[in-house]
């Protein structure tokens, strides 16, 4: 071939290459190519689940009865500030939690008028309500499991209520949300009788409501703090006598006394939030007649509280905490409610940890003993 013919072949080839597109790139198979996306919607998708939320709501009329015949149409009911849809409103027996502070130095405050208010409660309850009891002073003690048998709870609170030095408040109120109170469905009430001061400081307040907000319990307190302060002020800020001022042992004195004064001030707010934030009440009594006269009261106030029922999806791994508001549409109604509620956890364990026997429900962990409290 002729050189001519030579370069004219040549001038060809490289134009053919010129023109020729990358086949390397069109397969896809070069390096730093961003390989197309796969989209795997059935593993993206969040999985929801329906959950029936039982809200307790006290419902009261103008009147001061129970409002007859209530309707789904009478409230309006929010979760995190969107419409729910009520599917009932139902007026349902009480369970109520018995906490009884049993703690502290026996001639300050009278812990017996705390045991017979509850005497007193339990003697005024319906026919289908029942209740459990727990006492805490150096241990918490769980005195009656679930009954309706007010025989057997008065016979728990005459014999098996010991008075303690110390008071492990915050636990108390720890075991009661976590162990005691998912044992019953429904409608809970817990009844605080108790100055609010804890020995222990273990546990905080934040970590207690969540506890209660958990349980969705209603929580009514009364105290007798606001009688405590008045008698504990002249004794506890008098000005020392120089006899006083030179004995060890009665400026020890004083200095506790001062120290349990401003623990039962901080007390009041500590259990006006426990009540409030659950939707429940507080008393706060001026003198020992008036607090030995507040059953009826108390009683009334827990039988104003009806179960609302209404359906929410939730993500199965919900953990956060809703807010809830409930209004009356209704004329004359007033109603109140918990400050929210974290989805449903309580009846998920109620189905492993609760042991039925007959028509009884046991529960397995009775005593928090005072052994394991040593080495805190």
């Amino acid at each position: 071939m002729s050189l001519k013919l030579k370069a004219e072949a040549l001038a060809i080839l490289w134009i053919v290459i010129a023109s020729t597109p990358n086949v390397g790139a069109q397969s896809g198979r070069n390096r730093g190519q961003a390989k197309p996306q796969t989209h795997h919607d059935d593993k993206d998708t969040i999985r929801l689940r329906v959950e029936e939320v039982l809200l307790p709501v006290s419902v009261h009329s103008d009147f001061g009865k129970l409002p007859p015949n209530l309707q789904k149409t009478d409230f309006i009911l929010t979760e995190d500030g969107k419409k729910q849809v009520i599917n009932s409103v139902m007026h349902t027996p009480a369970s109520i939690l018995f906490v009884l502070d049993a703690g502290g130095d026996s001639t300050l405050k009278n812990l017996n008028l705390n045991r017979d208010l509850a005497l007193k409660m339990v003697d005024s309850m319906g026919e289908e309500d029942k209740a459990a009891v727990i006492t805490y002073s150096d241990q918490v003690n769980l005195l009656s499991q679930w009954t309706g048998d007010k025989a057997a709870l008065r016979h728990a609170l005459q014999w098996d209520f010991k008075p303690g030095i110390r008071s492990d408040f915050y636990q108390s109120l720890l075991y009661a949300a976590e162990e005691v109170l998912p044992r019953v469905s429904g409608r809970r009430s817990v009844v605080v009788i108790s100055d609010g001061v804890d020995s222990f400081n273990e546990l905080d307040f934040e970590k207690v409501l969540t506890a209660l907000h958990r349980a969705r319990a209603t929580t009514y307190v009364i105290s007798q703090n606001e009688i405590l302060l008045r008698e504990l002020k002249p004794r506890a800020f008098n000005v020392l006598s120089s006899y006083e001022m030179l004995d060890p042992i009665a400026r020890k004195r004083i200095a506790a006394l001062r120290a349990y004064y401003k623990q039962l001030e901080a007390a009041v707010i500590t259990l006006k939030g426990l009540a409030e934030e659950t939707g429940g009440a507080v008393w706060n009594s001026g003198t020992r007649e008036e607090f030995a006269k507040l059953s009826p009261q108390i009683v009334t106030e827990i039988g104003t509280e009806y179960l609302f029922a209404y359906s929410t999806e939730r993500a199965r791994d919900d953990t956060k905490f809703h807010a809830i508001n409930v209004y009356a549409t209704r004329p004359g109604l007033q109603v109140r409610s918990r400050r929210g509620i974290y989805a449903n956890t309580i009846a998920r364990r109620e189905a492993r940890s609760t042991v039925r026997t007959g028509q009884e429900v046991a529960v397995r962990a009775p005593r928090i003993h005072s052994a394991q409290r040593s080495s805190m």
